[in-house]
């Protein structure tokens, strides 16, 4: 679906168009579940606080006044819920944390056997983030720099400097 197809949903969903809420949702919900999944490491979690979002979003769209917005608000919405539950005592004390199931739930087991993956693994949080958000969701830099609350310069620098890394461990592969 083109940004263009994606505005207009947005804006007949703000006029009560229930068909483009699904529309919506059927286009972001697994990319939302993979995002909240990765930050987590749990996707039953992630998906539990997606619907969460999806509920305050349908109570909050009137306030969203430019539509080319949605997909910075819809991301930077999870990452907050996520952020919140994070932060909940009760909640980190019910799931165990697993640093071997932490990284990168967005893969497939045969992409995780791949040097990209191990490559990718290697990388700082922050590095994977802005990778994750720019090659897998398809987010532009100035979305990215909305929904992590970050200059654009600052992802500029951080996907520069994740290529960067990725180029070397993976050349470095190569010459073995």
């Amino acid at each position: 679906m083109t940004k263009a197809q994606l505005d207009l949903l947005v804006l007949a969903w703000q006029d009560g168009r229930s068909e483009a809420f699904v529309l919506l949702y059927q286009f972001y919900q697994p990319k939302l579940c993979h995002f909240a999944a990765y930050l987590l490491g749990n996707n039953a979690v992630a998906e539990d606080l997606v619907q969460n979002v999806w509920l305050k979003l349908s109570r909050r769209l009137q306030r969203l006044e430019d539509p080319r917005l949605f997909a910075s608000w819809l991301y930077k919405a999870v990452r907050w819920e996520v952020l919140d539950w994070q932060k909940s005592a009760n909640q980190r004390r019910q799931v165990p944390l697993d640093e071997t199931t932490e990284a990168l739930l967005w893969y497939t087991p045969a992409e995780q056997d791949s040097g990209l993956y191990q490559a990718i693994a290697c990388l700082a949080p922050a590095e994977q983030l802005v990778l994750l958000l720019h090659y897998f969701h398809q987010c532009e830099l100035t979305e990215i720099a909305l929904i992590l609350n970050l200059p654009t310069g600052t992802v500029k620098s951080r996907l520069f400097r994740a290529r960067q890394q990725l180029k070397q461990q993976l050349d470095g592969d190569y010459d073995e």
